[in-house]
């Protein structure tokens, strides 16, 4: 069975409107235990804020996370957006073409929720896993049935030689 990312979408991810401060995202995302959040105006999603955006734009260039607007700091252009039922492999060429880690995942025009690269490589793993795990028992059963072979031939070795003997005249 192919991999695909719609059961690997995290659909409790945390939201907040752009006009929020940075600091209540930062707090939001402590909460949640989460490294990013989806960015929204009228419930609309436009934009992903993650970890990476808040040291790049807000500490690095030492703003004031309790003064500046969510909005003014959040990825809100090349969002990647896939379907729910995208495979995990094109999932993966999409944030390696795209350089990013998270993708927005629709169903239709709804969004649903996130998927990330760790999420995407675990499953790709298991799903490798268990074709070795196919593959070795195929294996496991060849080597066996040699083996079992072998040992006939073995046990009946005597036999067939008194046979060869007394068909020689021997």
């Amino acid at each position: 069975m192919a991999c695909t990312i719609d059961h690997l979408v995290r659909e409790s991810v945390a939201i907040l409107d752009e006009n929020r401060t940075v600091q209540e995202a930062v707090a939001l995302m402590a909460d949640h235990n989460v490294g990013s959040l989806v960015v929204t105006r009228n419930d609309e999603v436009v934009g992903l804020f993650t970890e990476r955006d808040l040291v790049k734009r807000v500490v690095a260039p030492g703003k004031d996370a309790g003064s500046l607007k969510l909005g003014d700091v959040a990825t809100t252009t090349a969002l990647v957006k896939v379907s729910h039922d995208t495979s995990c492999q094109e999932a993966v060429y999409k944030m390696r073409r795209n350089a990013c880690r998270r993708l927005m995942v629709y169903r239709g025009d709804r969004f649903v929720g996130l998927v990330n690269l760790p999420s995407v490589a675990y499953a790709l793993a298991e799903q490798s896993s268990g074709k070795n795990l196919v593959a070795n028992v195929f294996v496991w059963l060849g080597v066996a049935v040699a083996v079992t072979v072998i040992l006939i031939m073995l046990y009946l070795f005597p036999e067939m030689l008194n046979v060869a003997q007394d068909a020689t005249g021997n």
